[in-house]
């Protein structure tokens, strides 16, 4: 997990005040992976490397090298770069789910923030983006995160193995903090 917060400027926007990167880290997100792409690729070496076709009706070598290049590479390259880039600037907060679209949240539409400890199966159903009776949540890794409540009355969570830092950087932005 890369987790940084940094000032500098990014280009002619406001100065950065925080930024945090966190990569998916559970064993549950990476197991499933890892066994689709190791059938994949034995199978691609049975069938194209030792010329040993499995089962009855065998599928195709461009097949299988459709498959290898799919989800034996492009699946685990894939997972590899997703991650939550969260960052918050003298006027909004960005919240992506890279290599997905960004939320931006303008400060003064926050009404409050606090940080806070949550259970990600129990109150959103896992991390990633995901909506429940809870709100919207953005999370990526752990059990930490910054509860928002926007003015509109809508809440969203983002998850932050920093959310002290994220929080302080709310508050240089003339977000009220709740403790």
């Amino acid at each position: 997990m890369e987790s940084r917060s940094r000032g500098s400027v990014v280009g002619d926007a406001s100065p950065l005040v925080f930024r945090e990167v966190q990569r998916f880290r559970q064993w549950f997100f990476w197991i499933p992976i890892a066994a689709v792409t190791g059938v994949v690729w034995w199978q691609f070496w049975e069938q194209v490397v030792r010329q040993h076709p499995q089962g009855q009706h065998p599928i195709p070598n461009w097949a299988a090298w459709l498959l290898a290049i799919v989800f034996g590479l492009g699946f685990p390259a894939f997972a590899a770069v997703v991650r939550l880039i969260t960052t918050v600037t003298s006027r909004e907060l960005s919240i992506r789910l890279a290599p997905f679209k960004t939320r931006r949240i303008p400060l003064d539409s926050i009404a409050t923030a606090m940080a806070r400890q949550y259970s990600p199966m129990g109150e959103f159903g896992g991390w990633g983006i995901r909506v429940s009776r809870n709100g919207k949540a953005y999370n990526a890794y752990g059990d930490m995160g910054v509860q928002l409540e926007l003015k509109d009355g809508s809440r969203v969570l983002v998850g932050s193995q920093l959310s002290e830092e994220f929080v302080a950087a709310l508050r240089l932005g003339g977000v009220r903090i709740l403790r």
